[in-house]
């Protein structure tokens, strides 16, 4: 396996409820650990309000981890103030959600991707636009597009304009954080396809935080599930989805719809509600939804281990 790129150590992230957190905290992301390697797509699936979002803004440093470590290509970048992450910003990009919102509606896209290279000293503005230009028709847009405003492109089409600038200064790492899921489903496929494409080209690293399984069964090298702000499993792609350990990724699968009429597949349903992320259970955090737990969970947290190679979990019972 190539060395790792994104290393995550005990990550948590908390947000003080009110101005003077007197109210206590909201736990985000509690004791996460992850790598990221060099060249692969990791997928981060969860529930909506998880922690997956907030995982991906901490790996770039737009969030202040509360505690733990975030090593990006050897060096710690945690404690980093933001006049020592400008050089490292280079190689550490983002394509959020909604491409409009992400976009300067009073910029030319062309300069919108051309000042990425300005402002980190690689270009003059003429060639920065130059290659602006390149980096359009790369990503299957023309040339002629750089003159053009925000509003006068489709969704899809800005989001090709959001990929186009984030690989403008050749990153080694691009957060897609629900990059696909505001788009039309023959929309998603197509920009799937194209960071596939860029990603053999480029060997860049992808943290692809999602909702959708599918898409990140598609695209995805390694897979780690999200629950209330913890990771519950983390496994190979094929491994995670075909031989599942954890009770709630069992769940999680189980909602997929199946196109093959013909498969019959147990649908898991859990009862109760997602625990509010400022009082979350003791133990085990999904035990309060859990078909299988025990006494033993709602008093001693698992531990997040290999239960088998390359595969791991937190549950008692694997």
């Amino acid at each position: 396996m190539s060395a790792p790129l994104l290393e995550i150590k005990g990550l948590k992230k908390y947000f003080p409820i009110g101005k003077n957190a007197k109210a206590g905290f909201v736990k985000a992301v509690d004791d996460v650990n992850l790598t990221l390697y060099e060249g692969e797509t990791l997928g981060i699936v969860g529930e909506s309000g998880c922690g997956k979002s907030t995982v991906g803004r901490l790996a770039l440093r737009l969030l202040d981890p509360t505690e733990g470590e975030i090593r990006f290509n050897g060096v710690s970048i945690g404690g980093m103030s933001q006049r020592q992450l400008r050089p490292i910003r280079k190689d550490m990009q983002c394509v959020f959600q909604d491409p409009y919102a992400s976009l300067n509606p009073r910029m030319t896209v062309g300069t919108a991707i051309a000042e990425p290279l300005v402002i980190q000293g690689r270009k003059s503005w003429k060639e920065a636009m130059s290659q602006a230009e390149s980096l359009l028709e790369t990503v299957g847009l023309s040339a002629q597009a750089a003159r053009l405003y925000p509003h006068e492109f489709s969704g899809g089409q800005r989001q090709r304009i959001a990929i186009a600038r984030a690989i403008s200064l050749a990153p080694k790492m691009i957060v897609a954080d629900e990059a696909v899921s505001a788009l039309d489903v023959s929309i998603q496929a197509q920009i799937v396809n194209l960071m596939g494409d860029l990603q053999k080209k480029m060997k860049v690293s992808y943290l692809f935080v999602s909702h959708n399984l599918s898409i990140v069964r598609n695209i995805s090298d390694r897979v780690a599930v999200m629950y209330l702000g913890r990771i519950v499993e983390t496994a190979s792609r094929d491994d995670l989805f075909n031989s599942p350990q954890h009770p709630y990724t069992k769940a999680l699968l189980s909602s997929v719809p199946e196109p093959d009429v013909t498969v019959q597949r147990e649908r898991i349903v859990l009862r109760g509600e997602v625990p509010n992320a400022a009082k979350p259970p003791t133990g085990c955090p999904f035990h309060p939804r859990c078909p299988i737990a025990t006494e033993r969970c709602a008093a001693e947290r698992p531990e997040f281990r290999e239960v088998k190679p390359g595969h791991f979990a937190s549950c008692h019972f694997i």
